[in-house]
């Protein structure tokens, strides 16, 4: 079975599904095992799923949904190789200073959303709607993405709270809804306690 949060995702889940087009392409920004690629395939002509971590990538390669594009990158603001934590579905950059010995650290490319774009990767689709789940990184993600960001419907962030005081980032979840709104999306609300939604015109 996939692995996935409590119910408290439950709407958010929703939301994200209901906004979703047949026609369209999704980025899953944090795909962790492919909980939500795989719903979100379901819904949609193609879903691109940024996965680093190693063993997370290889779970959804070997489920073969044809309409998935797995990439082992990690997005952020910079281009980089950054250390992560492998600890199942809560690796993270930042609690890898904590791992106790190298076989819990995955070293891995970490590259701007704008970047791809910059690429011109012919064979990666630009995304109409956005999720991300980046465990404290939200805001690193979204300022690296911007340009990816003004072109889509929607976007859906799952922001990390206690990582992000940990951080000393505790104003980022209010940075995140200004970044949102600056970037012209016409709703930005939160969802449930812990779920950003911005819509940008009619979902």
């Amino acid at each position: 079975m996939l692995w996935h949060e409590e119910a408290y995702e439950d709407k958010f889940a929703a939301a994200l599904l209901k906004s979703v087009r047949p026609e369209d392409c999704v980025w899953d920004i944090g795909a962790n095992v492919g909980f939500y690629t795989e719903q979100l395939a379901a819904v949609s002509r193609q879903v691109v799923a940024f996965e680093p971590i190693t063993e997370n990538f290889q779970h959804i390669q070997a489920r073969r949904l044809p309409n998935v594009d797995c990439r082992q990158l990690a997005l952020g603001d910079r281009q980089v190789q950054v250390s992560m934590c492998k600890a199942g579905p809560y690796s993270s950059v930042d609690s890898c200073a904590n791992a106790a010995s190298l076989s819990q650290r995955e070293t891995v490319d970490m590259i701007p959303g704008d970047s791809l774009v910059d690429l011109s990767l012919a064979d990666l689709s630009m995304p109409d709607v956005v999720k991300i789940d980046v465990e404290g990184f939200e805001l690193e993600v979204i300022r690296g993405m911007r340009n990816v960001l003004s072109s889509v419907r929607a976007a859906f962030i799952e922001v990390h709270f206690g990582l992000l005081e940990e951080r000393g980032m505790r104003q980022a979840p209010a940075e995140i809804v200004a970044e949102l709104k600056g970037l012209g999306f016409n709703t930005v609300k939160w969802v449930d306690a812990s779920h950003i939604m911005a819509v940008r015109g009619e979902v």
